[in-house]
């Protein structure tokens, strides 16, 4: 049963399962792995914790990034106007 408590189909089950996978070199799931065993201290229990919270990181950090780079394009248009 998925979290909706309805029972589902194996089509429904693949396809769930497929659209939220992502596939990764082994190396770096490998790396993954090394990095949680060796630094239990951080709390990531799972694959699944550690790539999530990758994920937000660099999201997080992009849109800082580029929000700085696009109100800077915005100053020399305006400068320019």
């Amino acid at each position: 049963m998925a979290k909706t408590g309805k029972p589902q189909t194996y089509n429904d089950i693949i396809a769930a399962l497929v659209s939220q996978s992502v596939a990764m070199p082994a190396i770096l799931l490998e790396n993954i792995d090394a990095t949680i065993n060796a630094n239990k201290q951080l709390g990531y229990t799972t694959r699944e914790e550690f790539i999530e919270d990758a994920v937000i990181t660099m999201l997080q950090s992009l849109s800082s990034k580029l929000g700085q780079e696009n109100s800077a394009k915005e100053s020399q248009t305006k400068k320019t106007e």
